[in-house]
């Protein structure tokens, strides 16, 4: 095996594992799409879930997207430079990002928040457009999708750059798969000695308040008694406190699962166009799969 035909093995067998792990992971978002039943935001059990509702926006308001200006509740986006490199041209992304605020999501039992970090987001709200200035012109007449004719009317050796913006909106049917908790409403109440002995070291970060409050004798120093006079009110406090934790409402949150294996999708495709987009995924990495392996069965049989 001369080099060249080494070089080509080794790319082919990496290609291979590749698509594997890809074709894989494709496949288990679509059995866990079509496998896990939807539940109800209220009756939810504590764990990876499916939830079906619609879109809502969170307490600070909406959000208003960095390139094209529109109010929406999350957005990812990247602005690209078309450079050259000899006869090559290629796209360059030069600035990017995603919003993390929170939002909610009501399917009419009740309302969870929705925590947008590390999530998958499948949606068809995305637009490309094209400009001659490192960020879009919101003045200038945009249109959606490719635009071929500015490309063959546009000087591409020049500054040239693309920006594409994928946005979530109110109002929105969505469908999320991720780990849900409910918090709040008595649940998961700590005992009052771990809060008792919580308040105390609050306490003890200001030690001269501290002596102010307790030391009756004035000698800067707590003797037996004042300690107990110092923990007899760390745990009326800590009882005041408790108290408030049980009257406090119940928050449903939806967000990234601690398991790698265990995807966090957020879609405004219903669930069967979701699972079938997957599903067709999960068939090309197959296809892929085999081209590639016929390639390396040829390489290797000459």
């Amino acid at each position: 095996m001369n080099i060249d035909t080494a070089f080509v093995f080794f790319i082919l067998v990496a290609a291979i594992v590749v698509t594997l792990w890809k074709g894989f992971a494709l496949l288990k978002r679509y059995r866990l799409i079509t496998g896990t039943p939807t539940s109800k935001i209220r009756s939810a059990h504590q764990g990876y879930v499916e939830v079906i509702g619609h879109i809502i926006e969170g307490e600070c308001g909406p959000l208003t997207a960095p390139l094209s200006g529109r109010k929406c509740v999350w957005y990812s986006y990247n602005i690209s430079r078309l450079k050259s490199s000899g006869k090559t041209k290629s796209w360059h992304i030069e600035d990017s990002g995603k919003s993390d605020a929170w939002f909610q999501i009501n399917d009419n039992t009740a309302i969870g928040l929705v925590d947008p970090a590390g999530a998958i987001v499948r949606t068809d709200n995305k637009r490309t457009w094209y400009g001659d200035t490192p960020h879009p012109n919101q003045s200038m007449n945009q249109t959606s999708g490719f635009d071929l004719s500015a490309l063959f009317t546009k000087d591409l050796g020049g500054s040239r750059y693309r920006y594409q913006e994928t946005l979530l909106f109110t109002h929105e049917q969505i469908y999320a798969l991720g780990q849900f908790q409910s918090v709040g409403g008595g649940r998961h109440l700590p005992p009052i000695k771990k809060l008792s002995g919580e308040v105390v070291r609050e306490w003890k970060q200001s030690y001269d308040d501290l002596l102010q409050r307790f030391d009756s004798n004035s000698d800067q120093k707590l003797d037996m008694q004042e300690w107990s006079n110092v923990q007899k009110a760390a745990h009326q406090e800590a009882s005041k406190r408790r108290r408030a934790m049980e009257a406090a409402p119940t928050m449903h949150v939806l967000s990234c699962p601690s398991e790698k294996e265990h995807p966090y999708l957020l879609s405004t495709l219903d669930e069967e166009k979701l699972a079938t987009r997957y599903g067709w995924y999960s068939v090309g990495a197959l296809l892929l799969l085999i081209g590639e392996s016929y390639l390396l069965f040829h390489l290797l049989a000459f």
